[in-house]
């Protein structure tokens, strides 16, 4: 099973930006307890030409981010009718979120998933986009659509609600994800 579970979470990884990653399973033999008794260690390699180690000493954060979803996406998520992500995306940028975005579309086929979220290239594939803004210590949530929804992804493009171009970015990023869900039938 630990061999199989590394050869999908590395093709998932290869759909998201990896060219060679290494994902394996190490398993050995400890004395029985509460946790059974099987040690496991998660070993990866950003490439097939570096070596393979624990993904506590080797992973940069761009990468477990990956890492993690490619596991979740990899391992199934069974009948879990939802599953939230905290910047997941945390060190990823360009078509590597875009990819991320697609992946995260996929998984919330059947299911609710919830994507906390700074990168527009993650935020236009969501069906729902929310908005969390602070006024000192209370925090307030509100749905974006339509108009709203263009100004703040061009917001999070560059931080200029106003610009035409930032809005047309955004606009694109909208056409993309939205032609992604159709043609998934996500």
């Amino acid at each position: 099973a630990a061999a199989e579970l590394g050869k999908a979470a590395t093709a998932h990884l290869s759909e998201l930006g990896f060219e060679h990653p290494v994902v394996r399973f190490e398993i050995t033999q400890r004395d029985p307890g509460p946790g059974g008794a099987d040690r496991v260690r998660l070993l990866f390699a950003s490439d097939a030409a570096l070596d393979p180690g624990p993904v506590a000493r080797i992973a940069s954060g761009g990468e477990l981010s990956r890492l993690v979803l490619a596991i979740h996406l990899s391992a199934g998520v069974g009948e879990v009718p939802v599953v939230a992500f905290d910047e997941i995306d945390a060190g990823i940028g360009g078509s590597t979120a875009l990819a991320m975005g697609r992946k995260l579309a996929d998984l919330a086929a059947g299911r609710q998933v919830f994507v906390v979220t700074h990168l527009p290239q993650v935020a236009a594939f969501a069906e729902r986009h929310y908005v969390v803004e602070r006024s000192g210590p209370v925090a307030a949530v509100r749905q974006v659509d339509g108009e709203d929804r263009l100004a703040e992804l061009t917001r999070m493009l560059g931080g200029l609600p106003e610009s035409e171009q930032g809005r047309s970015h955004a606009a694109e990023l909208v056409d993309l994800a939205s032609s992604h869900r159709q043609g998934s039938g996500a």
